[in-house]
């Protein structure tokens, strides 16, 4: 009895939040779509007011279609699945629909299908046709209306001939240049959209060559018998312009110098539109603003420029909550580790201490340790805390080097050995970015102190030891993917360079380090993107101190051992098990191939394929393969990706040359017959 009390409350609460259509009118359930062979019904139906009820959808790619968005021609493939009852019903409004009947017409015409038609519209109500469906009696009928078009493509206009023709002479690359540019093609289908984008593509790349008052126009001739069009594009260049001077509005208590000097534009400069948004991208930067826009002034062959910015908050307090989740990063390394925490968190930062925008951050984070791939917890939890220290002096020798200090200290137990240590690494240099922040350097030199507290080392007696580590580094990034976070075109280069050394008795080892990584994004059809990273690292030591343990000697700090596996990095091992294993190595090397597919804007599917090795000879084992293969789940978020991997070792392919070759670390599960392993976390692999 109680079970059936237990249902029907239940089901008052769902449909407490049901959906109903208006009285006396007809809600629309379908639109279906006859003749449509060349176009997309989804590409238009996001132009129409009258619309179908939505359902629940999975759909290969990032999304629904937007209108006047391509792809116009195709849609991925979709699966309807249900209509939830709390979805809101769309109404049909005959005077709106000859209106769509009309926008139906004009999205076709847009698309090159001059001669097209709407044959026929009929509309059915409880499985019969109504002629006129304008008032529904609900208790006569369900109201529910499904909406037939019928529409005749008729044939396509093709591009016959492109043009482009200029009022002032240009020089013949920028010619050449803009022809390349163009996305309306001879003997493709005329497209307006296509015709739009060039234009203002055209005058892009004019003011990029000094021409701020470029003005682009054009004409479409279509001959709707023979089904051609001619296109041309008339560029009217106006004056190959300079810059002027630098005002600011809107700074209120910020120096309008240090934005100025900020955008490095010179007055007399040559004029280019690529020179703004490098000035927007540098002030904004700065850390100050929360919206900066770079506008230019006048119309003469001189061009002054407004920096329009908002102040944001220049000091705030935060506290917080949060999980970190199997990773460690040092300079651009993220390294996957056997160990994540639960954490409190409590910051202060100012954005302009002392005036003149330099920055200072304080964080500290107190952690409960967990010893254990996440989100397990058998080996925890340890009382840890980790303390951040950074600060930014802007604007050092010139405009856009930056003087930077940053401190860390991290006390708890070591993710791959267990014993507690206080790490404390300080580092002192400068940074500075290049071309829209798409080309970033940094130099600095650095220290690390690591103490061993525990009075027992266990498992790491004689692998490891306390030591004090001065160095230098230098970092270079050049990235140009679309997005950092969520990539779907481009390519990334980053290169990591260490030189410890020796001052005497003080310092543990003379080595160089180098750890370069190359990743590439490959957009497919239905917005698959197909991503490929390969990095090696290596470590050379020259000298070390007499007093190390002979592992530590042989390899270097323990920290900055090379280890490899897990989630980011080979996917078919646990942290710390690739190769080597949690010793860790002087040599590594990496490679990983993802065909990533998205199932609407927030969920994805990808399958990967991932390699390496970390070895403890001084040279790269290309031929310890340790080849996985698996899949996984992303669910997207504004945190990042949350990531569920699910990786197999190849049996044959993980020695090359020795089929009988196999790894010691145990599967993390029993999920079939091959070794495998699973792994939790937030953000892309790469």
């Amino acid at each position: 009895m109680r079970k059936h009390w237990l249902a029907l409350g239940l089901t008052l609460i769902v449909c407490a939040g049901c959906q109903t259509i208006p009285k006396g009118q007809y809600g629309v359930t379908n639109i279906d779509w006859i003749g449509q062979k060349l176009m997309s019904d989804d590409a238009l139906e996001a132009c129409l007011v009258t619309r179908q009820r939505d359902a629940t959808v999975l759909r290969l790619g990032l999304g629904s279609n937007s209108c006047g968005a391509p792809p116009f021609d195709s849609s991925p493939p979709k699966v309807t699945l249900w209509t939830l009852p709390w979805t809101e019903w769309p109404t049909y409004d005959p005077a709106i629909f000859d209106i769509d009947k009309e926008r139906i017409l004009r999205w076709y015409r847009a698309r090159g299908h001059y001669d097209a038609r709407v044959v026929a519209v009929r509309t059915y109500v409880d499985g019969q046709m109504v002629a006129d469906p304008v008032e529904c009696d609900p208790d006569k009928s369900s109201c529910e209306l499904e909406i037939m078009v019928q529409i005749d493509e008729g044939a396509e206009i093709h591009v016959q001939d492109v043009r482009v023709e200029t009022k002032a002479a240009l020089g013949k690359d920028v010619l050449e240049k803009i022809e390349k540019a163009l996305t309306v093609k001879r003997n493709a289908r005329f497209d307006e959209h296509d015709y739009e984008t060039d234009k203002t593509t055209i005058q892009e790349m004019l003011q990029d060559a000094s021409f701020a008052r470029a003005k682009v126009t054009g004409n479409v001739s279509i001959d709707r018998d023979q089904k051609i069009a001619r296109v041309t594009y008339l560029l009217e260049p106006g004056p190959a312009c300079t810059f002027g001077t630098v005002t600011v509005e809107g700074a209120d208590d910020v120096p309008s110098e240090l934005i100025i000097q900020a955008a490095s534009i010179r007055e007399g400069k040559a004029y280019s539109h690529e020179s703004l948004i490098d000035a927007e991208t540098a002030i904004f930067a700065l850390g100050a603003f929360s919206a900066v826009q770079v506008v230019p002034q006048g119309d003469g062959s001189r061009v002054d420029l407004v920096a329009k910015v908002r102040v944001g908050r220049l000091e705030r307090w935060s506290a917080g909550f949060g999980v970190m989740s199997g990773t460690l990063q040092r300079s651009l390394d993220l390294e996957s580790i056997p160990q994540w925490d639960v954490h409190l968190s409590g910051a202060y930062e100012n954005r302009d201490l002392f005036g003149g925008l330099r920055r200072l951050r304080i964080e500290d984070r107190p952690r409960l340790i967990f010893l254990d791939d996440f989100p397990k917890a058998a080996g925890g939890p340890h009382l840890g805390n980790l303390v951040t220290l950074r600060f930014e002096q802007p604007q050092m020798f010139e405009a856009r080097t930056t003087l930077f200090f940053e401190s860390t200290w991290d006390f708890g137990p070591d993710p791959f050995y267990g014993y507690f240590r206080h790490d404390i690494t300080t580092k002192l240099g400068l940074s500075r970015p290049f071309w829209r922040n798409k080309i970033q350097t940094r130099a600095a030199i650095a220290h690390d102190l690591y103490d061993i507290t525990s009075s027992t080392l266990g498992k790491a007696e004689g692998k490891v030891s306390s030591y004090k580590l001065p160095y230098l580094e230098q970092q270079l990034i050049l990235d140009f993917r679309d997005n950092r976070t969520r990539p779907r075109l481009g390519a990334y280069a980053g290169v990591v360079v260490q030189e410890a050394f020796r001052l005497g008795d003080y310092g543990a080892w003379d080595y160089i380090r180098v750890t370069p990584d190359f990743r590439g994004y490959v957009p497919l059809m239905w917005d698959f993107v197909l991503a490929a990273r390969f990095a090696v690292g290596a470590v050379f030591i020259t000298d070390r101190a007499d007093d190390l343990d002979p592992l530590s000697s042989r390899l270097g700090p323990a920290p900055y051992r090379f280890r490899g596996g897990g989630a980011n990095s080979n996917r078919g091992f646990q942290a710390g098990g690739l190769g080597a294993g949690t010793d860790g190595g002087i040599r590594r090397w990496e490679g990983s191939l993802e065909l990533r597919i998205p199932l609407g804007q927030d969920l994805g599917l990808t399958l990967f394929g991932d390699m390496g090795d970390v070895g403890q000879v001084k040279r790269i084992r290309f031929e310890y393969a340790h080849t996985s293969v698996g899949f996984g789940i992303r669910y997207y978020t504004i945190l990042g990706a949350i990531r569920l991997d699910l990786g197999w070792r190849v049996p044959g392919l993980q020695v090359i040359g020795d089929s009988d070759a196999h790894d010691n670390q145990k599967a993390s599960a029993d999920l079939g017959v091959l070794p495998n392993a699973f792994h939790l976390t937030i953000g892309e692999a790469f």
